[in-house]
């Protein structure tokens, strides 16, 4: 066992959680406590032999956005770990990523966003082991190749996502956890990860490697735009710089923004219908 939570929040998903639970249970070392957050519904009784499960919930506020920050600030108020590990509901642990992210914070006690191999449709949804998994995932063409090394320090802070990572209990408390200001989807991983770098606490990439199961996807994240552009406000009033731009270009482009990146200004000209959403909903083979 290593003193380490594992932290997970879900809003529906109960498949996907199920996957996440046989994959911890197949731990080289096991978690400490798996801590588990629903989002305006309780989460899934689960059970496991292997370590305590400890659950939680969060409600939102009368904007509609699920809260996904609170939520991740719920969890990590419930651990009782020093070693907090964050991981998306869609994702399956391998064996070995307690093992490697407790090793590299042993190392380097700081943010450490793991690995993600990108499943194909169907790959998790029958009786698979890691071989299968191993074999179907392909790498995010955005993200750094480890090349067999442990871990790589980066300062690409905006690259952090927050579906597979590691940090001390101490720095998310000296980061002051994730802004609850952002409205659902959309930049709370990267102000996060900005809030990281103010405050002086190093980034890098470890293989810790976790596989994100497939899920149709809106290209671009149409079923988002009101919260993305909350969000992008948020950011930029705070950062100085819009984040999200390939977004924000595809809604003008579409002519439902009037958006101009070196502008400070970003104008709603009109949402998205219900069929444009439709139309941008895809099932590419890796989900992005």
């Amino acid at each position: 066992m290593i003193d380490a939570s594992v932290l997970t929040i879900v809003k529906g998903r109960r498949p996907h959680l199920e996957n996440q639970l046989r994959g911890l249970e197949q731990s080289i070392v096991s978690p400490k406590e798996w801590v588990i957050v629903g989002m305006d519904e309780d989460p899934p009784q689960l059970e496991s032999a292997h370590f305590p499960i400890r659950l939680g919930r969060v409600n939102s506020s009368g904007q509609g956005e699920i809260p996904l920050a609170q939520a991740r600030n719920r969890a990590a108020s419930l651990a009782s770990s020093p070693l907090l590990v964050f991981l998306d509901v869609d994702c399956i642990p391998s064996p070995g990523l307690m093992e490697t992210f407790g090793r590299v914070i042993a190392d380097s006690p700081q943010l450490w966003m793991g690995t993600i191999g990108y499943l194909p449709p169907d790959a998790a949804s029958r009786d698979w082991t890691f071989d299968d998994l191993a074999g179907k995932a392909i790498e995010h063409p955005l993200l750094p190749k480890l090349d067999g090394a442990d871990c790589l320090s980066s300062d690409r802070y905006e690259l952090f996502w927050s579906l597979n990572f590691a940090i001390p209990a101490e720095l998310f408390s000296r980061i002051g956890g994730f802004d609850e200001n952002y409205a659902g989807y959309g930049a709370e991983d990267t102000d996060f990860a900005f809030m990281a770098r103010e405050q002086g606490i190093p980034f890098g990439f470890a293989a810790a490697r976790a596989y994100h199961q497939h899920h149709a996807v809106c290209k671009p994240p149409l079923n988002h735009f009101r919260s993305i552009l909350i969000n992008a406000e948020r950011f930029r009033q705070k950062w100085g710089l819009w984040p999200m731009e390939k977004w924000l270009r595809q809604f003008d482009e579409l002519g439902l923004i009037d958006f101009n990146a070196n502008s400070n200004e970003l104008a709603i000209l009109k949402d998205p219908t219900e069929s444009q959403i439709r139309e941008a909903t895809v099932n590419t083979p890796a989900g992005f």
